[in-house]
């Protein structure tokens, strides 16, 4: 026999569990349905030992969730897996070592009700003896318990990692399907959350230079993070014929290219005194800090001689 059902999946298990006629051994993540539940003490009750393999979690024992005190004074046997050990997330049932019941259905009334779910019944004798092994090997391990919690909403509201909406869930699928009011579960615990925003200083503007001529002479470009020092540029000067060298230093905005504004102008013609050349190299860089201090160096390797240009302009930041 090996069948898979996708509806109605708790009427199938009740007629296997009538039928067990030794033990029923069951590893369930999640077990809320009374139904089911009734079963496994039933079976108790006629002789069939029943043993239990829970995840340790509130909606197992929460006030809505079968009282699994009731299997343990049946002779039942009960264990709860700490999630501290790894997740146990299996759902399985092995009847009379004869029958195994697997698949993804938590024995649950959201499952029942809500999910998409399957189940595979089989009585593969290897499939249903591997599935006994492990049985055996989560017992092993875990330590069969004598009194199995019982929480109220208040104690559950106390509890620290607690997953409230799987919680809920389930509560309104269980007073659902048993027509009783409906309940929730509140996260009563005040959550501070501290969030350290960052701000990057930024050039507000395109800056640059026009000088003799007009030559545009551009060096920082909007959105580039401060502090900032560009390379030296180089423009041409004629020192035989010019008598002044005008340099304007301006910001663009970067919505408006044709938004150009002066933020200082100076005559460099210093740089070039004491040389006779029709196309002088002079050398321009520039440095804008964070705090608007925009210095720009000029320097003339023919003549020697050096300027600074220093503005204070706390327009030319923003905060990105």
């Amino acid at each position: 026999m090996q069948e898979a059902f996708f509806k109605n999946i708790r009427s199938q298990i009740i007629p296997l569990l009538r039928k067990a006629s030794k033990e029923v051994a069951i590893a369930m993540a999640w077990f809320t349905s009374a139904e089911l539940f009734s079963e496994l003490i039933k079976c108790q009750k006629r002789g069939v030992k029943v043993e239990l393999v829970l995840l340790d979690n509130p909606i197992n024992f929460m006030e809505y969730a079968p009282d699994f005190n009731e299997l343990i004074k049946a002779e039942g046997v009960l264990h709860i897996a700490s999630s501290e050990d790894g997740l146990m997330h299996h759902k399985f049932c092995v009847i009379d070592k004869e029958v195994v019941i697997t698949g993804s259905y938590n024995w649950t009334y959201y499952a029942e009700t809500r999910n998409v779910e399957n189940i595979l019944i089989t009585n593969d004798e290897k499939v249903v003896d591997q599935f006994a092994q492990e049985f055996n090997r989560l017992v092993a391990d875990i330590q069969d318990v004598k009194e199995a919690p019982r929480l109220s909403m208040s104690d559950i509201e106390a509890i620290e990692d607690v997953n409230y909406s799987d919680l809920n869930v389930e509560i309104t699928s269980l007073c659902r399907s048993r027509n009783i009011p409906i309940a929730k579960a509140f996260d009563t615990r005040t959550q501070v959350v501290i969030k350290e925003t960052k701000y990057v200083p930024v050039s507000r503007f395109h800056i640059g230079m026009l000088v003799c001529g007009n030559q545009e002479v551009r060096f920082i470009s909007a959105g580039t993070k401060l502090p900032t020092s560009e390379e030296s540029k180089t423009f041409y000067f004629d020192s035989i014929e010019e008598t002044d060298c005008p340099c304007k230093i301006v910001k663009i905005s970067p919505s408006n290219i044709n938004n150009c504004q002066l933020v200082r102008e100076e005559d460099l013609l210093r740089v070039a005194l004491g040389t006779h050349h029709p196309n002088l190299p002079i050398s321009i860089s520039m440095r804008l800090d964070d705090n608007g201090s925009l210095r720009v160096d000029v320097a003339c390797k023919e003549s020697g001689q050096k300027m600074t240009i220093s503005v204070l302009d706390k327009d030319l930041v923003k905060y990105g």
